[in-house]
């Protein structure tokens, strides 16, 4: 069933060092389309693919070499577009390369109504994927419109660490007041930390957001110590953001 245009020797260059999850996480077709837009990649190059699913789920895969905050770069242009982040990936292989998925619902229906809305997202991604586009300074009009209805309910922010759920990864639970940028501005503090993303699950109740980070530093568990100091850093900037 392997497609004509793909090799075994570059599927399995592809596979080599990944998550065994990750065969599990995707089906065949999806990983042959990855497969793809990892091939011939260079280290100043980003590949990027969207496409629409099934339940007005859109999928974004993104194909590089590792580069600084790239989690939370995605994250906050997907947010600056309105998008609405409801399960993100993030695999890394031994030879630098970095593949994040990310599922979302555009709930304003800006792929949908506006022409070659598609290419402009993708564009914008690159630009500040590669560094010639500063992402917090696309946030920064959206934020500002935002409006906070007074009476709202508002969640006091609870983040807890774990090393015990999971043999390889740190898992960071938070429960916060559900709010534009979020999920960028928790995965900055992340990265800031010198961590890595490799799984995050999302959800919301109403006005509050449960977000799950599974995460390593230097490839395995954080420490206790540096579980504190990351904790502590996110109550900070959880808290500032109410």
């Amino acid at each position: 069933m392997r497609p004509g245009d793909l090799s075994v020797v570059e599927i399995t260059r592809f596979l080599e060092g990944l998550p065994q999850r990750y065969l599990q996480l995707f089906p065949r077709d999806a990983i042959y389309r990855h497969v793809r837009l990892a091939r011939d990649i260079h280290p100043d190059e980003v590949h990027l693919s969207l496409e629409r699913g099934g339940d007005a789920v859109w999928s974004l895969a993104v194909a590089t070499l590792d580069k600084p905050f790239l989690f939370s770069n995605i994250c906050g242009v997907l947010s600056s577009f309105g998008m609405n982040i409801i399960r993100g990936h993030a695999l890394t292989n031994p030879n630098g390369l970095v593949l994040d998925v990310f599922q979302f619902t555009d709930d304003e229906r800006f792929l949908e109504l506006n022409r070659d809305a598609q290419q402009q997202v993708l564009q914008v991604l690159e630009d500040v994927v590669s560094g010639r586009a500063d992402v917090a300074a696309r946030l920064r009009p959206r934020e500002q419109g935002v409006l906070h209805v007074k009476g709202a309910p508002r969640f006091p922010p609870v983040v807890r660490a774990d090393n015990q759920a999971s043999g390889r990864y740190t898992i960071v639970d938070i429960v916060a007041t559900n709010a534009l940028g979020l999920l960028y501005r928790i995965s900055r503090v992340i990265s800031r930390h010198g961590c890595d993303v490799d799984l995050v699950l999302i959800a919301t109740e109403g006005e509050k957001a449960i977000d799950v980070f599974h995460i390593t530093k230097g490839g395995s568990k954080l420490t206790e110590a540096e579980q504190q100091a990351l904790t502590s850093d996110l109550h900070r900037t959880l808290e500032g953001s109410l």
